[in-house]
């Protein structure tokens, strides 16, 4: 063997035979020389096992792992980055963890898992900042393109009572830009992602599952089209009513602040107090556009506070309540307030502008016992259009349009049938009189009536009734 030749051994043995063997088979007959890839190998720096020497992790669940992982991260981040490979097992994290610059801390989770004590995966047990919300995050992204994968995350100490442990962020992107978590499972967190305070750009999230306790996740300081795709917050640590009742009572599941084009997809949370919420930071609000959102037993489903001028698209979006919280509203836009404004800088100019809300929904389905399916009081703009609305019962309009500008057009007003025997049709739509320019036209109002007290700000034709 030449010295030329890497060695094969251990896990990349038959990676590299049958890299060997490919060019065998090309040029062998001919006797040409054999040259052969490049595979990463146990003494490549840029792959690293936190269970291999120096570093011996030992993964039982008793033993501190803190610093076998931390120098395993810190020496591949040294050499320009890589992959710090987590096997199999239950690691005691007792501090915090930095996943540096380039560098992934890899699981062997190749989708969300669900977790019990006795399911395998790779595990971290978190155990630092009990009863200290503002702490330093468990896990710190700190970028450029720090990435989190394969991995679950597992506060056991967490209690099920009427007030579970505060506990700081699970997971902060840092200041550096396209922070990842593809894959992972954090079972119980309070808060679980942090893309905020710190901000960065270009945050790219596809497979996140779990249950915050508190919040989900909170995107701020974004000014390049961050991605979050196929998340799904559920009960996987515990449906004790007590922890369902904090929850429904105080949960958010995204908060969403300055963010430019941000791209989201394929969402879902169940039991929180609040869905999503649209608000305005010292840096300004978000814009950008939504697909297959799914909010279920929620008491507010979009909290709109605020978004940048060229509005928040949602398309296929789906509400439903089952009789949780007071409010029971699917869509509210918040009043701002006389005189509110937002500023963020727009190339390299700050930029004052009205803090209110520019929202189209297209596609809706919303039913339960909704009190309202809109609640407009904001001075900003929404539109609804081909969607379906099916409360289970009525105390007052589905829609209620009391400022700002509205369209409704191509939807469905319907009460659901069977649930509440003899319910009446009601309002469908009620325009209040100070509402700015309202129109509401080709809708399916099956018995339901159209309510106005806006006179010629509002335009009403072409509803079947």
């Amino acid at each position: 063997m030449t010295p030329s030749r890497r060695i094969c051994s251990g896990l990349f043995a038959f990676a590299c035979i049958a890299a060997q063997t490919l060019v065998r088979a090309a040029g062998g007959a001919q006797g040409a020389t054999i040259v052969e890839r490049a595979i990463p190998g146990p003494a490549d720096p840029s792959w690293v096992n936190v269970r291999s020497a120096p570093y011996l992790a030992r993964g039982d669940g008793i033993t501190d792992d803190t610093g076998a992982i931390q120098a395993a991260l810190d020496s591949v981040g040294k050499n320009g980055g890589g992959v710090v490979f987590v096997p199999t097992g239950n690691y005691r994290v007792g501090a915090h963890l930095t996943v540096p610059p380039e560098t992934a801390l890899v699981g062997v989770g190749r989708a969300p898992e669900l977790y019990t004590d006795k399911t395998s995966g790779s595990t971290l047990l978190a155990i630092e900042g009990a009863g200290h919300e503002d702490g330093t995050a468990f896990i710190t992204l700190e970028g450029p393109d720090s990435t989190l994968q394969g991995l679950k995350v597992f506060y056991p100490n967490q209690v099920i009572a009427e007030k579970p442990l505060a506990y700081p962020w699970t997971v902060r992107g840092g200041a550096g830009d396209g922070a990842a978590l593809i894959d992972v499972l954090l079972v119980n967190p309070y808060q679980a992602v942090d893309l905020a305070t710190l901000g960065g750009s270009r945050h790219y999230i596809r497979g996140l599952y779990g249950q915050p306790l508190l919040k989900g996740i909170w995107v701020d300081k974004c000014t390049d089209i961050g991605r979050i795709h196929d998340v799904h917050f559920w009960p996987f640590w515990s449906q004790d009513k007590k922890i369902f009742d904090f929850t429904e009572a105080n949960g958010i599941s995204f908060i969403f602040e300055r963010a430019d084009w941000e791209v989201v997809e394929n969402i879902f949370s169940w039991g929180y107090h609040i869905g999503m919420q649209l608000s305005a930071s010292k840096d300004g609000a978000t814009n950008g556009q939504m697909t297959d959102v799914d909010f279920d037993g929620v008491d507010i489903g979009i909290d709109a506070r605020a978004t940048q001028q060229p509005g928040v698209s949602i398309s296929n979006l789906a509400i439903a309540n089952d009789n949780r919280g007071a409010s029971k509203i699917a869509i509210w836009g918040r009043a701002a307030g006389d005189g509110a404004f937002q500023s963020r800088v727009l190339n390299g100019v700050r930029v004052t502008e009205p803090t209110s809300v520019v929202l189209f929904v297209r596609g809706g389905s919303f039913w339960g016992q909704l009190n309202r399916t809109i609640k407009w009081e904001n001075e900003g703009y929404v539109a609804l259009s081909d969607s379906r609305l099916v409360p289970w019962s009525l105390n007052g309009p589905m829609i209620e349009v009391l400022s700002g500008q509205a369209d409704i057009h191509d939807d469905s007003f319907t009460i659901y049938p069977e649930v509440i025997r003899g319910a009446l049709p009601g309002t469908a739509v009620f325009v209040g009189p100070h509402a700015a320019s309202v129109s509401i036209h080709d809708n399916q109002l099956n018995g339901n009536t159209v309510s106005s007290g806006a006179g010629d700000h509002a335009t009403i034709v072409n509803n079947r009734p």
